[in-house]
């Protein structure tokens, strides 16, 4: 994931231009299509959502995929984040899969591929043509064809995108004398400076913190790239400029952030803190819609955030569709995975939940207001995305990311030896990468021949 290629972004991006938070007000006639002959069967349907979106899917997007398929149920299981890829493990090794779809972080993916026994997913060659929309974005068919040329099989399907974007208080910042959002590093720690000691929320729960997942690594990625860095090496230049970034500006961290995850931001709304560092674009309508805490587009200020030294790229997170191996009533699994891949829960979900649609039969004829989020988006992928590697340690290096992170940060290491800290834990990285694996891979890493994916 490193020597990032800015691209010119893709065609599809104009389509993305047009994405709103605004309630979905149309409606989809939705006709029955299974017939009485057709078996019976229970689905069940595995991710990882906030509970703005799991509730969503429970009670809108379920429903209809149920009227019109009236002999399939299905049962949603929301699980806490980044445990998809244990519970497939769990299922393929109980001989439990049965009828399962599980929707999967994209850079989980290596995990469930690169096991001991072989691959823990179906691979989905036979059954391609007909489970996967022949109207994807362009994106999501260049990480088709990645997985191909480098599993030599389809063992996903992008399914949702995701952009983490910068919030904050408009109220707070007029009152700073602060008239644009920050653009760059040195004006976001001038910004920060202003607001007061305590005005950034951080995803800072590393390993010490209540939420302990990839929130903090994930963070951490996306400022190394902005820097030029190849941040599973940890310790080059641009790696080691990043960390010194967010040392410095972590004087103005709210001390909430060692709590800090995808799931902070009431604080915004109460006034705690006044920039909301990189959240997910969900939250947008969780505090302009939710009465608990009263912001509105007059206040609540939304941007792609400040681009770094290098380059202003952006994260592509989000998941993708697998089917664990050994699955039964395939046939019943591709139904629910058409209709949550076409074009009517695309779009909806697009304009709810503001996922990036991967269909692109979901852009036709959007409303015509466009919303904040949906302009940061646009301004978001237009400076370049990129994906991250999805190797099998890429947990193991989260954890030793979140640790350099606690050492660093939180218990606050002298300046001076932030690039020995860093050398500590690329070490220990490539230590790991040696024992568990051999010398190739860990020469790889060393050589930072694992690089950001461009799309």
């Amino acid at each position: 994931m490193e020597n990032e290629i800015r691209k010119k972004p893709y065609a599809w991006v104009v389509a993305i231009l047009v994405v709103a938070v605004v309630a979905f007000a149309g409606g989809y006639a939705v006709h029955p299509t299974t017939t009485a002959a057709t078996p019976k069967a229970n689905v069940t349907f595995y991710e990882s959502l906030a509970p703005s979106e799991s509730s969503y899917f429970q009670n809108i997007l379920i429903p209809q995929f149920e009227q019109a398929h009236p002999n399939i149920t299905v049962s949603f299981v929301n699980l806490p984040s980044g445990q998809p890829a244990s519970e497939i493990q769990t299922l393929v090794q109980s001989h439990d899969v049965g009828a399962s779809l599980v929707g999967l972080d994209n850079l989980l993916v290596g995990e469930v591929i690169y096991t001991s026994s072989g691959s823990d997913l179906m691979n989905l060659n036979p059954i391609l043509s007909t489970m996967m929309p022949s109207g994807l974005i362009p994106s999501a068919v260049n990480m088709t064809h990645y997985e191909q040329s480098v599993f030599g099989a389809t063992y996903f399907i992008p399914f949702r995108s995701n952009i983490p974007l910068v919030f904050y208080s408009k109220t707070a910042f007029a009152k700073a004398g602060i008239t644009t959002p920050p653009a760059n590093w040195s004006a976001m720690l001038s910004a920060a400076q202003k607001l007061g000691n305590q005005s950034v929320m951080f995803q800072g729960a590393a390993n010490t913190g209540t939420h302990t997942g990839s929130s903090t690594a994930t963070e951490m990625y996306q400022w190394m790239v902005q820097a030029g860095g190849n941040p599973f090496v940890l310790n080059d230049s641009g790696d080691l400029a990043a960390w010194q970034y967010v040392y410095n500006l972590s004087a103005s961290f709210n001390p909430g952030y060692t709590g800090g995850y995808w799931g902070s931001y009431a604080g915004l709304a109460k006034g705690s803190y006044q920039i909301l560092d990189y959240q997910w674009p969900y939250i947008y309508t969780q505090l302009t819609t939710n009465a608990t805490y009263g912001m509105s587009s007059s206040t609540l200020g939304v941007y792609p955030g400040p681009v770094g030294p290098k380059n202003g790229n952006h994260l592509l997170g989000g998941d993708v569709l697998v089917i664990p191996k050994g699955a039964t009533n395939v046939p019943q699994i591709e139904s629910l995975a058409n209709f949550l891949l076409g074009a009517q829960a695309q779009r909806e979900t697009l304009l709810n939940l503001s996922w990036v649609a991967v269909n692109s039969a979901a852009y036709t004829n959007l409303p015509a207001n466009y919303s904040q989020v949906g302009n940061a988006l646009q301004q978001a992928i237009s400076t370049g995305v990129f994906l991250r590697n999805p190797t099998p340690w890429i947990s193991y290096w989260q954890v030793v990311c979140s640790d350099a992170f606690t050492q660093i940060i939180v218990n606050h290491a002298s300046f001076s030896t932030i690039p020995s800290i860093l050398s500590t834990y690329n070490h220990q990285m490539y230590t790991y990468l040696q024992t568990t694996y051999n010398s190739t891979v860990a020469n790889t890493y060393e050589s930072g021949g694992y690089a950001p994916i461009s799309v």
